[in-house]
């Protein structure tokens, strides 16, 4: 076998294992996409409403929540996909009859992510489970930078001048202890007006 026939065969091999990856990739998003949104009901059993105006630790904090819109009470377990592409769990919550709610905020893990939405999954009495999900929403910018402040501490000023007066009348011997010449008895007055 030549060489050149061994990369064509390589070359191929990749290819189809490229073909594979992007298969897998795009049965994975229609499986958290399309039974999300077809498993909603009209009208929808539950509400689902998310904002993200903060941060917390340098990370998006995400604040939920979901609301029972029948008279039945429900199990409802929350979670989330941040960027179509990274998801995680967030709570259970027990909901009355509406209109009960329950509220609740989780943080992202890292502060790159641009949008999420937060997901509300119920299984019903009547054995329905249902999907409801709050619109994507654009995460807090937890890396833009704050303003600087608005004002400007002044140091402190003395208004009584400092003076060091020299009344040990050390003569210094010029080796680092004083300059060597005169009897020391100066007095230096300094003004830090």
């Amino acid at each position: 076998m030549s060489a050149c026939h061994r990369n064509k065969t390589t070359m191929k091999r990749g290819a189809i294992s490229v073909l594979r990856r992007l298969a897998v990739l795009v049965a994975l998003g229609l499986a958290v996409a399309v039974p999300a949104a077809a498993a909603q009901t009209d009208p929808a059993r539950l509400a689902v409403t998310a904002t993200s105006d903060h941060c917390a630790g340098g990370v998006p904090v995400v604040d939920y929540t979901v609301t029972n819109q029948t008279s039945t009470p429900a199990s409802v377990q929350t979670w989330w996909v941040a960027d179509a592409s990274v998801y995680g769990m967030t709570a259970s919550h027990d909901l009355g009859p509406a209109p009960d709610s329950a509220t609740g905020s989780f943080s992202l893990p890292f502060s790159f992510y641009a949008t999420v939405t937060v997901y509300a999954t119920a299984a019903w009495p009547d054995g329905t489970i249902t999907t409801n999900a709050s619109w994507a929403i654009s995460v807090a910018d937890c890396g833009a930078p704050t303003s600087p402040p608005t004002t400007v501490v002044e140091p402190p000023t003395s208004t009584t001048p400092t003076t060091i007066d020299d009344d040990a009348g050390g003569n210094g011997n010029g080796n680092g202890n004083g300059n060597g010449r005169g009897n020391g008895n100066t007095t230096t007055t300094i003004d830090l007006r």
